[in-house]
């Protein structure tokens, strides 16, 4: 073979190495296409775990003295019934609020930056499973009253209220 196609088919070769190293730096058409299926899925996925389920209703049951004795929950703090009941739902004190539902008292906290209340009670608790918030009815009322017509409204961990009742704070030691 002659020294010029000798070069040539160096040359060639050369070429032929260059295109390929060239050909795997660039974007496959099908590795394009699989990165924009696997987005959608990805999108799909998301969207899916971003779907709120429909809120479950509870009814919380009256707090029984028994109950109070039990779990020791005298002291300080409001008690909000809803309706003309006689029956607490929602007990308050300075750091902790509970609520019956079903056959168990649920624990919730003081969520510090919300409204006060009386006797060092705030306006909303926050517990595992739901949120518990008192606000006052018929204006504004004095935020040290003893005894005021409230809203109690509970809501799921999606924000989604689940018990809504009007009824009535007392506040008392």
């Amino acid at each position: 073979m002659s020294r010029s196609c000798l070069d040539a088919s160096k040359r060639l070769a050369l070429l032929a190495l260059a295109s390929s190293m060239l050909a795997a730096c660039s974007p496959d058409p099908d590795s394009a296409a699989q990165k924009a299926a696997d987005d959608r899925a990805i999108a799909q996925v998301e969207a899916a775990q971003k779907v709120k389920p429909p809120p479950r209703a509870i009814a919380p049951r009256p707090i029984l003295f028994a109950e109070i004795q039990k779990y020791n929950l005298f002291g300080a703090g409001c008690a909000f019934a809803p309706g003309g009941s006689m029956g607490a739902v929602l007990l308050t004190r300075d750091k902790v609020a509970y609520l019956k539902l079903a056959d168990r008292v649920v624990r919730f906290a003081a969520d510090p930056g919300s409204a006060k209340l009386p006797l060092g009670t705030v306006s909303r608790y926050v517990g595992k499973e739901f949120a518990a918030s008192l606000a006052g009815v018929g204006g504004p009322g004095d935020p040290q009253a003893l005894r005021f017509s409230a809203h109690l409204t509970v809501t799921d961990p999606y924000n989604q209220p689940v018990y809504d009742a009007d009824g009535l704070v007392q506040c008392g030691a």
